[in-house]
């Protein structure tokens, strides 16, 4: 005997299977319509990437920040208008053929998604639209596949079906999808395989890498080229079927001789462009823009070949890796920034030696003679460069050499130690600190006591791009202006260009900064400690300072003038010491070679004395006005107020 249900258990059934249809369907529609899908995300071209631009424009890097990996290499951004129809076509024919007829989720092909994954047994196949795999790429990227989050992008794919035009969605698609070989966008598919734009491909070349997108890894141009030529036929056969295209077309475009091969991405200033994008603000990393630099790019490939060479040429006496800084000095834009000598062949590093702290050895010796001048001293005042016994310093070890009393002029030209110490000695530690710590040169973590006298000497570590901006202080009227890599960016979506803040501080006045340069381009003080020959010595006046570090393993050499500033390091990273290396001979000739390079054959200047500077005749041995039983006189410079009235009394007696 049959059972017959009831009508009452029919109608029971009927609702029951109805409901379970129905509400999962109100459900995604109610999610759908009550939540507008962000489109700011998608405002903009570019959005997503980030394009580094030297100040002419040069490109020095594009990356893809929305990558899982950080930044990633990307091409600009391409209108659909200026798309190759035959990409356009061949990709939609192989990723979504419905494309402009579904609302972002095609139900039949969802469909024979299920009835295919029911007979495989398992998650195969997906059936994602363009619109689903948009959202993906934005909202998901590297995510398993999974029905949580198969619903997902269905519900964002028809919120944002709702929200924007088929072709505003095609174009985004277009310069996100990724082709493989870490080309993401169309533009960096066209020139990572085949050197030129997206507007410039041949048919061939079109069909070929509209492929791309369904596996990157299955289609890899590279290791699976017949893979993809396959599949490139199949299409260009549903396209003449759809008659999207001619067979003469299609004919044409099989015949073609497609050879893809991988072109490198720019990749220009390695170590400049990662500290550039380590500053960068956090609006720039999360929706791109194209970065103007400060740099130029064709001054920072000299300066690399320079600095290779120099390397090599030192390479016996032990010096393994150098590094250039060169600023524009009315502004502190970086120009040029070499880290290594080099940053991807063997024996190079990515370490940037210009944004490490290092030793500077001598190279503080400036800001203590300028804090004594400042304090009433003057570069005829004398000190002694020898040990005395009332002296806080005294020396372990080998003793130095000694050069008695001398004028701070010659002291510091000659970059005398034991002279450098009894100055700090006189002015303070904790009031030098101060200074360095004004001009941004070190950050000093440590107590006065703690440093001792040792400061003079360079017993802190500072950065070579700090130091060359602390020697502003020098050629800009005694005022120094951070460093700066970036001239500004240009945001994706619309908002107002970024420019960065920079710090300027009043370190010295006018007088004592241009009485501390004037002592540092004396060529003919320096010749006495350093020769003849030097590669300080140039057609027109320079402030040059050399320091080395204990150990000989860090060398720094800073050039300075009204227009450019230059700082040179050479050594070892590791720490051991080079073969007797100092600053006069391992980093003063790059540092020359770069600021050559940087002034292009034009004579660099000095600032002039600025008001309140005076000059009188001394006797070069007691700092004082001369008696007619100095054997000696020199012409000196001081401080309004500061010139010596009493007479000379170290030749006393005829």
């Amino acid at each position: 005997m049959r059972l017959v249900p009831s009508k009452k258990l029919r109608r029971v059934l009927l609702m029951s299977i109805g409901a379970m249809i129905i509400l999962p369907v109100a459900v995604l529609g109610l999610a759908v319509v009550t939540v507008a899908y962000p489109v700011a995300r998608l405002q903009g071209r570019g959005h997503g990437a980030v394009v580094v631009k030297d100040r002419t424009g040069v490109v020095l890097r594009r990356m893809n920040v929305n990558g899982t990996d950080g930044f990633t290499p990307r091409h600009a951004w391409v209108q659909l208008k200026d798309i190759d129809a035959h990409v356009i076509s061949t990709l939609l024919a192989s990723e979504d053929k419905n494309f402009f007829e579904h609302c972002g989720v095609d139900v039949p092909a969802i469909l024979r998604a299920v009835a295919l994954n029911l007979k495989e047994g398992g998650f195969h196949f997906g059936a994602s639209t363009i619109t689903m795999q948009l959202v993906r790429n934005l909202h998901s990227p590297g995510a398993k596949r999974t029905l949580w989050n198969k619903l997902r992008e269905t519900v964002l794919a028809l919120r944002l079906e709702r929200a924007v035009s088929k072709p505003f969605i095609l174009e985004q698609y277009l310069n996100r999808a990724y082709f493989g070989n870490q080309a993401y966008g169309i533009e960096a598919a066209a020139r990572r395989y085949f050197g030129k734009s997206a507007s410039a491909l041949s048919v061939g070349e079109a069909t070929y890498l509209a492929v791309l997108p369904r596996g990157p890894s299955f289609y890899n141009p590279v290791k699976h080229h017949d893979r993809v030529i396959k599949r490139q036929a199949h299409l260009l056969n549903l396209l003449v079927a759809d008659g999207r295209i001619s067979r003469n077309e299609a004919a044409r475009a099989k015949k073609e001789k497609v050879r893809p091969t991988l072109h490198g991405f720019a990749f220009k200033a390695p170590h400049f462009v990662d500290w550039v994008l380590d500053e960068l603000p956090k609006e720039t990393q999360q929706s791109g823009g194209e970065v103007v630099t400060t740099l130029d790019w064709y001054l920072q490939e000299a300066v690399e070949h320079s600095v290779a060479a120099h390397v090599a040429a030192l390479k016996d006496r032990g010096v393994e890796q150098a590094g250039v800084v060169v600023l524009d000095a009315p502004t502190g834009e970086v120009l040029a920034m070499v880290g290594s000598a080099s940053f991807h062949e063997k024996g190079g590093s990515t370490v940037n030696i210009a944004t490490r702290r290092r030793y500077p050895g001598s190279a503080l010796k400036p800001f203590v003679y300028a804090t004594a001048i400042e304090q009433g001293d003057s570069p005829a005042t004398i000190v002694a460069d020898r040990i005395t016994p009332d002296s806080a310093y005294q020396v372990r070890g080998k003793k130095p050499t000694e050069h008695g009393m001398v004028r701070y002029r010659e002291a510091l030209a000659g970059s005398y130690n034991i002279a450098a110490i009894h100055v700090l000695e006189k002015t303070g530690v904790t009031r030098v600190m101060e200074k360095l710590r004004l001009s941004g040169v070190s950050e000093l973590s440590q107590s006065a006591p703690e440093y001792g006298l040792r400061l003079a000497l360079g017993d802190t570590k500072v950065r070579l791009v700090d130091l060359a901006a602390g020697y502003g202080f020098l050629v800009r009227e005694g005022r120094v202006i951070s460093p700066v890599g970036i001239h500004q960016i240009d945001f994706a979506g619309g908002q107002k260009p970024w420019q960065p803040r920079q710090t300027e501080q009043q370190v010295f006045s006018k007088q004592v900064a241009w009485l501390t340069m004037d002592m540092l381009s004396d060529t003919e003080a320096r010749r006495k400690v350093f020769g003849d020959e030097l590669p300080a010595d140039l057609p027109y006046k320079v402030a040059v300072k050399t320091g080395t570090a204990r150990g000989f393993s860090d060398t720094v050499a800073i050039f300075a003038t009204k227009e450019l500033i230059v700082a040179a390091w050479t050594g070892r990273f590791d720490g051991n010491p080079t073969k007797g290396v100092l600053g006069m001979s391992g980093a003063a000739p790059l540092a020359r070679d770069a600021l050559l390079l940087a002034s292009r054959g034009k004579a660099l200047t000095l600032p002039k004395p600025p008001r309140g500077i005076e000059r009188a005749t001394v006797c070069p041995e007691s700092g004082k006005r001369i008696t007619p039983n100095c054997p000696h006189q020199k012409l000196e410079y001081f401080q309004k107020g500061t010139v010596p009235n009493e007479q000379c009394d170290v030749h006393v007696h005829p």
